[in-house]
């Protein structure tokens, strides 16, 4: 891959630090980062104990549309957290 000339990163690294557009998905995976990073988990323990890739948790700490409800329910569960369903 080609690196930036500005940073050692490549475009692939840049993408996955790329956050949702919407603030209720974003606030999810903030609460995934601190409950991960606060049992001790790197992304990749949580990701392999979840039966996820990484860069499928990454998507979803940083609150991207594009994963799976399936994916998303697999972390929380591997974290001990669960959705709850409520009318706005």
């Amino acid at each position: 891959m080609k690196k930036s000339d500005s940073t050692n990163f490549t475009a692939r690294a840049r993408r996955h630090a790329r956050q949702g557009d919407d603030p209720e998905l974003r606030a999810l995976g903030e609460r995934v980062r601190a409950t991960r990073v606060g049992a001790g988990l790197t992304q990749d323990q949580l990701a392999l104990a979840s039966g996820v890739s990484r860069d499928t948790l990454i998507a979803v700490e940083n609150g991207r549309e594009s994963v799976r409800l399936g994916s998303a329910l697999r972390v929380l569960k591997a974290l001990g957290l669960h959705v709850v369903v409520k009318e706005r």
